[in-house]
């Protein structure tokens, strides 16, 4: 492990030419993001990219989840591309001729009565708990006005202004009037945060106003415990309160789903006696090819919808059910949820023995996979800080993502050769080991984000 003198002269890093100008541009004419990295993409193939500058990188994050099949999967490349060559879009009008099939196709796979279809993870989590609120009201007979959906403490489903409440108020209430009596992770009755990982927060907020509400919808996995286990134990603990109070349980499975885990849903590590009530799709249910997202549930919830209730111009489109089809083809007869168990363990072989003072642990869930530093060497002359690193990383050829509170996000294809991933890893350890070597590292500088 590198060791700092403090009267060395610090290393410095500089952004690559055209970088710099995209990202001024960028500045300039661009907002909204989530404090991307000034690295800009061109082109890419499995789990290789190319920047602006020429420059070839591991991709080490698969846009958090979207590509767990890799760039340009050439089996669901070939279905786009064929299905291009016959129709552009099947409107809303008519109906894509492949989507019945499909629909049965997912009900059948994962166990529901029904199935609706949306374009973004954002739409499909903000459907599912308006249909939620709907079962709520029509079936367990709660005032519309009090219907409530909880959701939980570090968890994320999009932007959109429906599902924003069910994040902290940190994410913006105040500044966007997101504010709803209807979608909260905060206690109505103690005004505190429904904390994931504590299972006796919900057992508190049931017990004293189970009446008013509909569901709960979290992430079942997010990654960040030391163990799996932990994770697991918490949702099957919050889902046995759900069955005791009649409150619907709703797997957001956008990010952790797809045979990110090891399992095609991450729900699925709680048992099938511990089943979701509901469920949304996402991200690489598609391959990430083509935006495509889906709610499943059972009939006494999902036939409260009726037209009109749930429309999107590209939900059902011929290009995301050809998408959706190769790549489910893909997920099974590859037998992709194995490759996550081992990426697993590879994860998990490396980085114990890693022994750096600013890492606290590494935690790895099959192919989803997270670095956490101490957030207390960040102002010291070490310099350590999730960004920081990033670019390190990007510029040794491997791309990472900047977390909050000391998080490094990573997340590799489960499609990636065992090659990239050891070269991969081997960038990350030679990184961390540098990164007190450095002073400045242009594109570092720390940007407030909302979560």
């Amino acid at each position: 492990m590198a060791t700092t003198n403090a009267s060395a002269p610090k290393r410095s890093l500089a952004l690559p030419e055209s970088a710099r100008a995209l990202d001024k541009l960028n500045r300039q004419f661009s907002v909204g993001g989530i404090n991307s990295l000034p690295v800009y993409f061109g082109s890419g193939q499995g789990s290789r990219l190319i920047d602006s500058d020429g420059r070839e990188l591991i991709d080490f994050i698969s846009g958090f989840s979207a590509s767990n099949l890799g760039q340009r999967h050439p089996r669901i490349l070939e279905a786009q591309l064929n299905t291009a060559n016959r129709i552009t879009i099947a409107n809303i009008a008519g109906q894509a001729e492949g989507w019945p099939v499909l629909a049965k196709t997912l009900c059948e796979k994962f166990g529901y009565d029904k199935v609706v279809a949306m374009t973004t993870g954002s739409e499909a989590t903000d459907t599912a708990c308006k249909l939620a609120r709907g079962w709520g009201v029509s079936v367990k007979k709660i005032n519309p006005r009090d219907v409530l959906v909880l959701g939980t403490s570090e968890n994320y489903h999009g932007t959109i202004s429906g599902v924003w409440p069910l994040m902290e108020p940190e994410a913006g209430w105040e500044e966007f009037a997101t504010f709803s009596k209807n979608m909260t992770n905060i206690n109505p009755k103690t005004g505190k945060v429904l904390r994931y990982l504590h299972p006796e927060d919900y057992a508190e907020v049931f017990e004293q106003m189970h009446e008013r509400i509909a569901a709960v919808i979290m992430e079942p996995l997010h990654g960040l415990a030391r163990s799996m286990e932990e994770e697991i134990n918490f949702c099957i603990e919050v889902r046995k309160l759900c069955k005791k109070y009649n409150i619907l349980f709703i797997a957001d499975e956008v990010r952790m789903g797809s045979c990110k885990t090891g399992r095609f849903l991450s729900s699925d590590w709680m048992g099938p006696e511990n089943k979701p009530d509901m469920v949304t799709l996402g991200k690489s249910i598609s391959g990430g090819a083509f935006p495509a997202s889906f709610v499943l549930g059972p009939d006494e919830v999902m036939t409260k919808m009726k037209p009109y209730h749930s429309v999107s111009t590209f939900s059902m489109s011929s290009m995301a059910v050809a998408a959706v089809q190769a790549a489910l083809k893909v997920y099974e007869e590859d037998n992709l949820q194995q490759r996550a168990r081992d990426i697993h363990a590879k994860w998990a072989a490396e980085t114990s023995t890693w022994n750096f003072p600013y890492l606290r642990y590494a935690p790895g869930f099959g192919a989803d996979l997270n670095l956490l530093l101490d957030e207390e060497y960040q102002n010291r002359p070490e310099n350590i800080s999730p960004r920081r690193l990033s670019l390190l990383c990007v510029s040794k050829g491997l791309l990472v993502f900047p977390g909050a509170n000391g998080r490094v996000r990573l997340g590799v294809a489960l499609t990636i050769s065992d090659e990239d991933l050891f070269q991969g890893f081997k960038i990350l350890k030679e990184a961390l080991d540098e990164l007190p070597l450095y002073g400045d590292i242009e594109g570092s500088e720390e940007t407030l984000g909302a979560f």
